[in-house]
Parts: C-alpha cells; sequence; structure tokens
C-alpha cells in the first residue's frame, strides 16, 4: 500500500463505534480533495482499508505504539497534520515531536499548548459526531456538518460475506448484532429469541453477527433456540462484518460497534438504548430507529452495572416494542447498497 506524502493523519481509537464516527465526520475533508489517512489500531484501521474516505491506512504495531515510533512515522510520511479526534494526547505529542505543522485535537490546561487547533471536551454539547465536526471546524471553518454518506467495504470483504451468506441461498435477511462493551448494554438474549422469532415469521432468515468469546456464546444460545439462525460470531473480522452488514435488510443490536457500522452502511438500524444516552451516541446513517422503554425512571444511569433487579432497561423490554421497530425497519424503503451473493426483494410487511 503506498501512504501519501503530505496527507493528514487521522488518528482513530480502539473503539469502533467512535472509529466510524471520526470517519464520518472527516469524510468532507476528502470530497475537499485531502488526502487522509487511517491511522490506529490493526483491528479497527483495517476496516477502511481500500474504503473511504482514506487514502492509506497505518496500523499500530502494538496496542500502545511508543512516541517515537510514532514520531518517526509522520516524519518518513512528511504528514501535512494529524487530526486526533480521541481524547488522548499521544498522538498530537507525536505530532509535536514530528514537527508536524497541524495538528488538531482534545486540550485543556497546560496541555492546550500542544495543538495548533483544540477544544476543551468537557465543554462542548451535543452528539458525539457533532463534537467531532466541531473540532474539525477549529482548523477547517468552512466545512460544515458532514451528511449521513453510506459507506461501502471494499470488495474483498464483499465476497468474503457472500462466502459466508451462502447457506441464505440469496434471500434477504435481517442481522443480529449481539455486541455490546459491557454486559449492561446488552439486549437480553431471551428478547434477541422473540426478535429472531418474529423476523422468520415475517419471512426473514437471521444472521447472528459478533466477536470472538462472549458474544460467540451469545449466539450459541440463540442459535439453539432459533435453529434457523445463522451464527457468524467470531467468524468475522470487522471489514467482513461490515459486508455482512451492507448486504442486510435491516439490522437489530445494541448501543455498540455493529449498530454504528450498519447505520453507517446505509442499512435501516433498530438500536435498543437503556443505560446510555442516545443524544449523545445513537448511531447516524439514513434510517436509525431508537427504542428504549420510556417508562422507566433509571434509564441514562451511564453506569456499567445495575442496581435495579432484572436489569429491566435490557433485559424486560416489552417485545412488541422490537417488533413494531423491526417492522418499520423492514418496510422503511431504504435499499441496502448491495446484497452480497444475493437478490433483493420485497419483505412482507410484518405481524400486526
Amino acid at each position: 500500500m503506498i501512504i501519501p506524502e503530505g496527507a493528514l493523519w487521522v488518528r482513530l481509537p480502539r473503539f469502533i463505534g467512535d472509529a466510524v464516527m471520526i470517519s464520518q465526520a472527516v469524510a468532507p475533508l476528502r470530497a475537499l480533495g485531502h488526502e487522509l489517512v487511517a491511522w490506529g489500531p490493526a483491528a479497527v484501521v483495517e476496516l477502511f482499508e481500500g474504503a473511504e474516505p482514506f487514502s492509506a491506512v497505518v496500523s499500530d504495531p502494538v496496542r500502545k505504539p511508543q512516541m517515537l515510533s510514532m514520531r518517526t512515522l509522520l516524519r518518513r510520511h512528511r504528514a501535512a497534520g494529524v487530526l486526533n479526534l480521541p481524547r488522548s494526547l499521544r498522538a498530537t505529542l507525536a505530532a509535536v515531536l514530528a514537527g508536524t505543522p497541524l495538528r488538531v485535537g482534545w486540550a485543556s490546561g497546560p496541555a492546550a499548548l500542544l495543538p495548533t487547533h483544540r477544544l476543551d471536551y468537557a465543554k462542548v454539547p451535543g452528539h458525539q459526531r457533532d463534537r467531532y465536526e466541531a473540532l474539525l471546524q477549529t482548523a477547517f471553518p468552512g466545512l460544515g456538518k458532514a451528511s449521513d454518506g453510506v459507506f461501502r467495504p471494499r470488495m474483498a470483504s464483499v465476497l468474503a460475506a457472500t462466502e459466508l451468506l451462502m447457506p441464505l441461498g440469496g434471500e434477504p435477511y435481517v442481522v443480529l448484532a449481539l455486541g455490546a462493551l459491557s454486559w449492561s448494554k446488552r439486549l437480553g438474549d431471551e428478547l434477541f429469541v422473540e426478535a429472531a422469532g418474529y423476523v422468520e415469521r415475517v419471512g426473514c432468515p437471521v444472521v447472528l453477527l459478533g466477536g470472538p468469546g462472549e458474544d460467540q456464546e451469545h449466539g450459541a444460545f440463540i442459535a439453539q433456540r432459533v435453529p434457523g439462525a445463522l451464527d457468524l460470531t467470531g467468524r468475522t473480522p470487522l471489514s467482513v462484518a461490515a459486508g455482512v452488514l451492507a448486504g442486510a435488510r435491516a439490522v437489530l443490536g445494541n448501543d455498540s460497534a455493529l449498530s454504528h457500522l450498519g447505520a453507517a452502511c446505509g442499512v435501516p438500524v433498530v438500536v435498543v438504548f437503556g443505560p446510555t444516552d442516545p443524544a449523545l451516541t445513537s448511531p447516524r446513517g439514513p434510517w436509525v430507529r431508537v427504542v428504549r422503554d420510556e417508562s422507566l425512571t433509571c434509564l441514562v444511569c451511564l453506569q456499567g452495572g445495575c442496581p435495579v433487579e432484572g436489569h429491566p432497561c435490557m433485559k424486560r423490554l416489552d417485545p412488541g416494542l422490537l417488533y413494531r421497530a423491526i417492522n418499520d425497519a423492514l418496510v422503511a424503503g431504504v435499499p441496502p447498497p448491495a446484497v452480497p451473493g444475493g437478490r433483493q426483494q420485497t419483505v412482507p410487511g410484518g405481524l400486526q
């Protein structure tokens, strides 16, 4: 891969949902003619290899690369600027050491001397992507707001997804995205089973998607209860997961990486919220529906644990709320960008 000289290096975090929102926020810079390099953890940046808005990707050799190696990279490729949108000063400090002329990042107090363009994260309100856009506008005042453009995975990822989806015989499918950063943000398995049963009753196969480990355990439980489900948990790197999501008729997930990625791919996404705030972290895309139990007084507790017996926001949600939202997604009229290995067809309007 050729890494362009004089490019803007975009630092990406290990949190995939944030990386997706950052890619959406910086996309207008590519439209203005800037070369963008995605720079960060290997498991994250591989998603963007060969895909917009980045010209190239550079992965970290270790989880926390040494400052001197980061500086050397920037010098070697004569980076024109570092856009350090995660809340870490490491990439900004490396840019200072490398003599990079443009340094955009979050900073306050004495650290405010490091970036050439900065904001104090604690003082910027609004959705996470709006915060990223506000920070970028300090260096690019005419940038404006990013649109909810569609992310298209590279062809190799789509082909890999096509092979994994062959058991479906080309039928339009719905993805259940099982992952979550903490257990408190995860929809209960029984509710995922309820949702999978509903999807099958309205005529769509179900695909289970998630990472290795815990997601696979949940996937195995759900697949046992819903034998027709295609369980792909733990079988896809992020880029191939994007290929699967891009071909879905709809996605049901938690406030998590795959919900953000599905929305970015232009697919109708139903996302369940409980302890976190959709006003701050809801996925951004052409069609996103947030589902939560509005009667609960404990919503948006922002806690990793739950002191309320039964964890009602994520495990006792009324299945009818899921049914209606899934049905709306199926008839939303937002076609997927691609259906890997399959044909598109109209899905029935659902059950009443």
